[in-house]
């Protein structure tokens, strides 16, 4: 037990406790009203569910359905524990997974908890002793408690025993900097800043009711012309292209927002003049931001949350990313195959990239089907290769006066 005191711990006769000095309920609002954010957040989470889970079985490695089918058929695990996971780690840094045992000990449900109301009651160094809610029952008015074997807490880049960061805080400040001038913009269009200012000269009051009079009757037919009499200056109360500039300064926030978040602008559906090679490189920025926070999650369930639901001897692995990583892998296993490696070494390989099977067995090139590897448009076999007077589609199509037009093959 570590004897370092942590930073923001707060004790009174009832509880003692480190929590961050933040509240979760201003960003949720803001980002719940910012399509930029929502959107960046929702496709963080996609990408993370993307790609292959495997369940396997700690001492041999091997894929195990049957532990999958169980953890999705008992718990949904896939959709209500792993995909509200990486939504709550991607705005709080911090994942609360409730563990509710029967009457035997044994666990009959598992829940993640609301994030913001979740207080942890912890020692000077923060080790946890409890958790407690921070919002009373509707019934009976008391604090929900836990004991600390009860939770599993997820905590994603922490410097110390405590909260870890929180990395809506930042995202919040640039919110509220968009909300403000979203605001402002709408109050501009709403009391008419950008009206025109009719300024009569020598024109008498008589003149400028009936302009009013007018004007008001035809002021939504764009067809009727203005009538006026007298001298007329006319002037704009604000120029239109200081909204350009507050337009680029929103954009400005938004690219904040997608930084904190780790979200390139093509994925948060801003299309850029970006190619190939630049979507490649922020394909692989995104990439790397998914895989580090599923190695934290994967570490989580497999010594905490396993142990604590009686599947110690089960291990839970994130395979390729997606598709094309996944044909990567089996692109360098045919090289291995054709050099000569062994199946063991093949078997080492699959699971260092995190690809399971039960039984994976390699056959020997000489144990192949010979006319499955051949390949049909081999370079010497086409028609293009073997001469005007030998292939199939030459001899059918003719040459000089023999030749068949277009039509004729037709």
């Amino acid at each position: 037990m570590s004897k370092g005191a942590v930073k923001g711990y707060v004790h009174n006769t009832d509880t003692a406790t480190i929590f961050p000095d933040f509240s979760f309920n201003a960003v949720l609002t803001l980002i719940n009203k910012d399509p930029v954010a929502r959107g960046a957040l929702n496709h963080f989470v996609d990408k993370c569910m993307e790609g292959v889970v495997s369940y396997l079985d700690r001492d041999s490695l091997k894929y195990d359905p049957r532990t999958e089918l169980i953890l999705q058929e008992k718990y949904n695990f896939r959709t209500l524990i792993l995909r509200k996971t990486f939504l709550l780690a991607k705005l709080f840094n911090n994942v609360f997974i409730e563990n509710v045992k029967d009457t035997g000990n044994n666990t009959k449900a598992l829940n993640v908890l609301d994030t913001s109301n979740i207080e942890p009651i912890t020692e000077p160094n923060g080790d946890v002793l409890s958790y407690k809610s921070k919002t009373p029952h509707p019934v009976s008015g008391k604090y929900t408690t836990w004991d600390k074997k009860e939770i599993t807490w997820m905590k994603f880049g922490d410097r110390t025993e405590g909260w870890a960061p929180v990395d809506a805080r930042a995202l919040w400040e640039n919110l509220v900097i968009k909300d403000y001038v979203k605001r402002y913009v709408g109050w501009l269009w709403q009391t008419g800043q950008y009206r025109i200012l009719y300024n009569f000269k020598n024109s008498s009051d008589q003149d400028i009711e009936n302009w009013v009079a007018y004007n008001r009757k035809h002021d939504m037919d764009f067809k009727k012309p203005t009538i006026l009499k007298g001298e007329l200056e006319t002037k704009l109360l604000r120029d239109m292209r200081e909204q350009e500039s507050l337009i680029q300064f929103l954009e400005y926030l938004d690219n904040q927002t997608l930084i904190l978040l780790r979200i390139p602008p093509i994925d948060a559906g801003i299309v850029d003049a970006s190619g190939r090679s630049s979507g490649d490189s922020q394909k692989g920025s995104l990439d790397t931001s998914v895989i580090g926070m599923k190695k934290v999650v994967e570490d989580y369930i497999n010594f905490d949350l396993f142990p604590k639901i009686n599947k110690s001897k089960k291990l839970m692995r994130f395979g390729p990313t997606d598709r094309f990583s996944e044909r990567q892998i089996w692109e360098n296993i045919q090289i291995m195959q054709s050099v000569g490696m062994t199946n063991d070494m093949m078997t080492e390989y699959m699971q260092e990239k995190r690809l399971f099977y039960a039984n994976a067995i390699f056959k020997k090139p000489e144990e192949m089907d010979v006319s499955a590897t051949n390949n049909p448009r081999e370079k010497d076999m086409a028609p293009s290769r073997q001469g005007k007077s030998q292939g199939a589609a030459n001899q059918k199509i003719g040459t000089g006066e023999q030749a068949t037009t277009r039509e004729d093959q037709l």
